[in-house]
């Protein structure tokens, strides 16, 4: 079945113009589809079933240097014609301006297409589809801050361990001073506030050390120890026997006559200026380490922070 020659228009539809066997020539008026539009393509095709379907490409024409003009207003010729030696001709030309443009001339055999189309092969050879696409400028760029950044991370190791290390640093100073400060042992003293006037210690029960330095919460007197308890006066302990070297006069309470058995509801004692639990501690027990069970015994959450005049227990030391 012969074929239709024709072209593709706007809408991308096909347009027949003439029959392949047919020797004729017929003449076409063609305009533009937008305002303004510069130039115009002229896309030649042809189908057997005279649709874009099974049109096969034939050849373009280009209309250049168009006049700016509301669309549907220019006028484009087309001259197209065929002959029996299966040559096709085509011509185009812009009427608005005859002398300043040239005309376009296509000329095509169809049959050598024909035979073109017959000759060619499929290609033994595919592309492979597992090859990775190339590599563009981001993903280059990612792997170069990935490369820099591996490069530079030995150091920040190394930085953060330092940090580490200054830190630690710090803080075993920040609490070696805060011990020797003032050369206080453990246990704390009493603020240095004048010494309080001491009063005679009643029977009662046990008081409560306090935090604050301001008040004290009142309490009914402890009971005294048995007036048969044996005393014995508790010697002056020498920096070699305490272990540490004692920069400050001896506390009151060692000079305290430490009963030599304690009771076990607790042995009263007042706390006078210059106490400490540590001291109190060496003095009842002989050993200073023993603080903290006064502490808890008395109910004193901050050992280093005790009160003259306040009146506490010494409970037994097992």
């Amino acid at each position: 079945m012969a074929s239709t020659i024709g072209i593709k228009v706007a809408n991308g539809e096909f347009y027949s113009i003439l029959e392949e066997s047919s020797a004729v020539k017929k003449r076409l008026i063609l305009t533009t589809v937008h305002d303004g539009q510069k130039s115009v393509q002229i896309d030649l095709y042809k189908s057997a079933l005279k649709t874009m379907a099974d049109a096969a490409y034939i050849g373009s024409l280009v209309v250049e240097n168009i006049k700016s003009r509301p669309k549907g207003e220019p006028s484009i010729e087309l001259i197209i014609s065929y002959n029996t030696a299966g040559e096709l001709s085509a011509d185009v030309l812009d009427l608005d301006d005859p002398s300043g443009s040239e005309p376009q001339h296509l000329v095509v055999s169809l049959k050598s297409l024909e035979e073109s189309a017959r000759d060619y092969d499929i290609p033994d050879f595919e592309l492979d589809s597992h090859e990775p696409p190339p590599q563009g400028l981001y993903e280059r760029a990612q792997e170069v801050v990935k490369k820099e950044t591996k490069k530079g991370s030995p150091w920040v190791i190394v930085l953060a361990v330092l940090l580490l290390f200054l830190l630690l640093g710090a803080a075993a100073w920040y609490f070696l001073l805060r011990g020797r400060a003032g050369g206080r042992p453990p246990g704390g003293r009493t603020p240095d506030t004048p010494p309080a006037t001491e009063a005679p210690a009643d029977s009662g029960s046990p008081s409560t050390g306090t935090e604050s330095g301001g008040s004290q919460a009142q309490q009914p007197p402890p009971r005294t120890p048995p007036a048969s308890a044996p005393v014995i006066e508790a010697p002056a302990q020498s920096a070699a026997q305490t272990g540490r070297s004692r920069t400050r006069p001896p506390a009151p309470v060692s000079s305290y006559a430490v009963p030599q058995t304690i009771p076990r509801e607790g042995a009263v004692y007042r706390i006078r200026w210059g106490d400490t639990l540590w001291d109190i501690s060496e003095a009842f027990y002989r050993n200073p380490w023993l603080y903290p069970r006064i502490a808890r015994f008395n109910n004193i959450r901050n050992p280093d922070l005790i009160i003259s005049g306040t009146t506490i227990r010494i409970p037994p030391k097992n």
